[in-house]
């Protein structure tokens, strides 16, 4: 990936952080960063870094892989603001995007790599983890 696609996603993790420390301390505008760095994670980091990994690695028919891995991400991350900020309607966003990871990614992300003869078995076991620990801490966000 090219150096100047890390910008935005260095960017977009200091106003998250920043915007949290700001939230944890009651100061005025951690809505604002909160939203701003999800806002330019989602809409511009991921986009960028999926291109960019899909014009190294990709065929056409990873391509269902690189579209829902960014539709995963955005459900999440949209659901974690809205339960973050205490908005209206979190309750319900947080309902769709627990199951999510599991019912739209993971068939579409054994579909894709079903196809591919080389593809390392350890690979789909670190997805696997790492869908566990995603169900894990978003339940205990749930709290």
């Amino acid at each position: 990936m090219k150096q100047t696609y890390y910008y935005p996603g260095l960017l977009a993790v200091l106003l998250i952080s920043a915007g949290t420390v700001f939230k944890v301390n009651h100061f005025p505008g951690a809505a604002a960063m909160i939203v701003a760095g999800m806002f330019m994670l989602v809409l511009v980091f991921l986009p960028l870094a999926l291109m960019s990994n899909y014009r190294v690695h990709g065929s056409r028919q990873n391509s269902s892989l690189y579209l829902v891995t960014w539709l995963t991400c955005a459900v999440m991350f949209t659901s974690m603001v809205f339960k973050i900020l205490h908005w209206p309607g979190a309750g319900i966003l947080v309902l769709i995007a627990l199951p999510f990871p599991f019912v739209v990614f993971l068939p579409v992300y054994l579909m894709v790599t079903s196809r591919i003869k080389n593809f390392n078995i350890f690979n789909t076991v670190y997805v696997l983890f790492f869908l566990a620990a995603i169900s894990v801490l978003s339940s205990l966000l749930a709290l």
